[in-house]
């Protein structure tokens, strides 16, 4: 028996003899309990080391006490007697030395077993507490006689939530000879369209590769590429008047549908939308088999007429309801001086009752300094609680450079920031003929450059951990 636990046995040994000789009366009054639990732990401080840039652009760090870790809550699953935090502590902690709290049921007397768990001490609020791995705790009845062990597990984040990251895969000759071309995710698979000798060529790679890509031989007319939309788990791909489905990317069967738009230009969970020969915006409920016009508060003069993109994501606001936006660049020829792009939106409610939406254009504020640049290849993608948009140099009245940055937008569409956490890898080909971005499932971002034939996988820390 090791000192620590002899010490406490010969307490209770002490308080157990000394409720024995007290008399009648006074013991009906003493109540001791063996139904104890511990009820709430929290890490209440810790030394975080955290990372600064000095006014001459030199990377410093420096340490300070940070009582804000406290609201990270620790869950204790009683019948396991584990003790954890699903949300983990921000990088940099310094799991040796935390100060911990410790609430019991009954007033159970807590310990902390050594880390060999070969001896035990009463665990303090105000001493450091070493949780760089789990440790154990016991939780004694005051009956003397039981108690409860829980191991307890303090995780931390070992990256840095904001830090983007690319990796370079393999450059690939076939798609460096494509001209224009469209990327899409689709499950566990990136699905690259492309114009090739005048026709739409389709190649796919799993996701967790992207050093491999395989033409899938199927062959399309040339703007094929730029009418592509997944919804769900399905691809829909317009090839001139016949809309074409997958649920591979390799096998596509027609759809048999009446009334196909002119231009394919999205989706939601629910719907395909379009845009018709009249230049008006068209939408289908039933998986492309039938089209209708959809509702617009704006002229139809004001839709993009190039450079076409959408993305859609969960409406954070309302259950079983996406947000769906779709944006580009008015004709060249009819609109010279454009020097921003184009965005609607659309809320899609799909849940029983829901009433139908309609696009929104989103205004051109003069008083807005922030709006979407006219960029060549315009591409948005909807990642994380924002949008980006992608884009080589600006046309029109745009003087922008070319990948000259990426641009975010946390509102939905209104106003378009460089964000310092986004930016495109050292080495991208800025002179890149063409390129497509997508995301995958895993929230990865991929771009393929034409021309060279750069292939590009990319993630935010912080949507990994979501994963």
């Amino acid at each position: 028996m090791s000192k620590n636990i002899g010490h406490l046995c010969l307490l209770f040994a002490a308080a157990t003899l000394l409720v024995s000789c007290l008399d009648t009366d006074y013991t009906d009054d003493v109540t001791l309990y063996d139904d104890i639990a511990i009820t709430q732990f929290q890490i209440t401080s810790a030394k975080i080391t955290k990372h600064t840039t000095s006014s001459t652009g030199e990377d410093s760090t420096y340490v300070v006490d940070d009582q804000s870790v406290a609201d990270y809550p620790f869950y204790i699953d009683q019948l396991k007697g584990e003790i954890y935090n699903v949300d983990s502590l921000p990088v940099g902690v310094d799991a040796t030395k935390l100060l911990c709290g410790v609430y019991t049921k009954n007033n159970a007397m807590v310990y902390i077993e050594n880390a060999a768990r070969d001896s035990m001490k009463s665990l303090s609020s105000t001493d450091s507490t070493d949780f760089s791995k789990p440790r154990y705790l016991r939780a004694y009845a005051s009956d003397a006689r039981s108690y409860r062990l829980y191991k307890v597990t303090v995780n931390i984040h070992r990256e840095v939530a904001d830090e983007f990251r690319w990796t370079r895969m393999a450059d690939n000759a076939s798609l460096a000879a494509m001209g224009g071309m469209r990327l899409v995710g689709l499950g566990g698979r990136m699905v690259l369209f492309g114009l090739e000798g005048g026709s739409t060529v389709v190649y796919t790679t799993e996701a967790s590769d992207g050093n491999t890509w395989t033409a899938t031989g199927a062959a399309f007319g040339p703007d094929a590429y730029n009418n592509v939309a997944v919804k769900g788990d399905t691809l829909f791909v317009l090839d001139g008047g016949t809309l074409r489905r997958t649920t591979d990317g390799t096998a596509f069967e027609a759809v048999a549908a009446q009334g196909a738009p002119q231009r394919l230009v999205g989706a939601s969970t629910t719907e395909l939308y379009g845009i018709d020969a009249s230049g008006a915006m068209v939408v289908s409920a039933d998986g492309g088999r039938s089209w209708r016009n959809d509702a617009t508060d704006a002229p139809g003069t004001l839709l993009p007429a190039q450079d076409m993109t959408s993305c859609t994501a969960p409406y954070g606001y309302v259950d079983s309801t996406d947000y769906v936006m779709l944006a580009g660049n008015r004709s060249i020829e009819a609109y010279p001086d454009d020097s921003t792009a184009v965005v609607w939106r659309k809320i899609v409610e799909y849940s029983n009752g829901s009433e139908q939406g309609k696009w929104v254009y989103m205004d051109q504020d003069s008083r807005n300094n922030y709006l979407l640049p006219r960029l060549a290849g315009l591409t948005v993608i909807a990642y994380g609680d924002s949008e980006l948009a992608f884009g080589g140099a600006g046309i029109g009245g745009c003087k922008e450079q070319p990948f000259s940055r990426i641009y975010e937008s946390r509102d939905g569409g209104i106003t378009w920031k460089a964000n310092s956490s986004y930016a495109y890898p050292d080495a991208f080909d800025t002179s890149a003929t063409a390129f497509a971005a997508a995301t995958d499932a895993d929230g990865h971002i991929w771009i393929v450059c034409a021309g060279t034939g750069q292939v590009w996988r990319g993630r935010l820390n912080s949507m990994g951990w979501q994963q």
